[in-house]
C-alpha cells in the first residue's frame, strides 16, 4: 500500500531537515515549519535551499525541475524519485565526472548530468 500525500511530505521535510543543499551547503533555517532546504531539484533527486532554487529555476525545468517540499502534492512516484536520487548520490555521481568543482549552470547541464537524470528514472 503506498503511503498518502500528507505522509509523504512530512518524510520529505524530515529528511530535508537533516540534510544540507547539494549545491551551496546550507542547512540552517529560521522557520520551525519550513525546512532548510526547502526546495528539490526533482529531476535530480537533490535538495535546495531558497537561493540555489531560484538559480536553479532559471536553468529551465529539463535540466532541473524545482519544486517547494511544502508546498507540491507528492505522489508516491515523485517521492521514489528524491528517494532514488539523493544528495549523496548525485554528488558522488558528479565527483566522477570532476564537475562538483563546476558553477551549477555547467554542472547541471553537463551531459553526465543528463545521464544522471536517465539513470535514476529507470
Amino acid at each position: 500500500m503506498e503511503p498518502n500525500p500528507k505522509s509523504i511530505k512530512t518524510k520529505l521535510i524530515q529528511t530535508a531537515s537533516k540534510t544540507s543543499c547539494c549545491d551551496c551547503g546550507t542547512s540552517s533555517s529560521n522557520c520551525e515549519d519550513k525546512p532548510n532546504p526547502s526546495y528539490v531539484s526533482m529531476n535530480n533527486g537533490v535538495f535546495l535551499c531558497d537561493l540555489c532554487a531560484e538559480k536553479h529555476k532559471a536553468f529551465g525545468e529539463n535540466y532541473s525541475f524545482v519544486r517547494s517540499i511544502a508546498d507540491y502534492d507528492w505522489s508516491y512516484d515523485c517521492y521514489l524519485y528524491m528517494d532514488l536520487g539523493a544528495n549523496e548520490n548525485f554528488k558522488a555521481f558528479m565527483t566522477k565526472y570532476a564537475l562538483m568543482e563546476e558553477p551549477p549552470e555547467n554542472r547541471y547541464r553537463a551531459l553526465a548530468a543528463e545521464y544522471y537524470r536517465m539513470k535514476v528514472l529507470l
